[in-house]
């Protein structure tokens, strides 16, 4: 045992020193990778492609990066390895699979992975200020990873120009649904002009909004020809509609 030691320790010295063959510092240096992980880290880097490619097009994405960590060294398996993944829902971010073999003999092992996916998302271009009306110039795309983000996003800038911001927003920000509102089209104590529907007959009055209502909102309204309060739905700056 102490030879063997005493032989490894001259080759390693010669190694550093330069005196020794090229080919015999390889075959020292040299981490060997067995058929088995070889094997192994083949199957589940196909795999794990697989998956995440096809969540990717879910989402409308092409644009992925996977990075899986080297295997530990691993026995050959004689059928192809049973991988269970940690996330087959979202295969996106830190994840692991489990692997599980059953021919020669059973064992099973963990790869881990990390997983980016990226989209173009809607940014603000520069601040945004409390209530502010939102624009199209107000905005801009930017390639994002969704590995780590924790609220909804929108992908269309079109679904975000013509809101509010609820709050501060700085430049570069993702606008998620929770940072904007629709604006109110009626305003509380704010003359309307009402719409009455029957059939084909449409009729227009003037009213008071007692609520504020964005579009869509059922509000009460003060019809001032008659005086009653009905309730209408907003379908405009400073328009409502009922139907009798």
């Amino acid at each position: 045992m102490r030879k063997y030691h005493f032989r490894a320790e001259t080759v390693l010295i010669a190694c550093l020193l330069g005196y020794a063959v090229p080919s015999a510092c390889l075959a020292k240096t040299t981490p060997t990778v067995s058929a088995g992980t070889s094997s192994a880290q083949q199957e589940v880097s196909r795999y794990l492609k697989q998956q995440v490619r096809r969540y990717a097009a879910s989402i409308g994405s092409r644009d992925y990066q996977i990075n899986l960590q080297p295997l530990a060294e691993l026995p050959r398996c004689n059928k192809p390895l049973q991988q269970t993944l940690s996330e087959p829902t979202q295969p996106v971010g830190r994840l692991s699979v489990t692997l599980e073999c059953h021919q020669p003999s059973y064992w099973k092992a963990r790869a881990r992975a990390e997983v980016a996916i990226f989209l173009p998302l809607v940014v603000a271009k520069h601040p945004l200020a409390r209530n502010q009306a939102i624009t199209r110039a107000d905005l801009s795309l930017k390639r994002s990873n969704l590995a780590y983000l924790r609220h909804s996003y929108f992908t269309d800038i079109s679904a975000v120009a013509g809101l509010n911001s609820r709050r501060k927003i700085i430049a570069g920000k993702i606008i998620s649904p929770r940072m904007i509102e629709a604006p109110e089209l009626v305003q509380r104590n704010e003359g309307v002009v009402i719409e009455a529907r029957m059939g084909s007959m449409t009729a227009k009055m003037k009213g008071v909004a007692l609520e504020s209502g964005t579009q869509g909102d059922s509000i009460r309204v003060r019809n001032l020809s008659s005086n009653k309060e009905i309730f209408a739905t907003v379908i405009g700056q400073q328009r409502v509609q009922t139907t009798f």
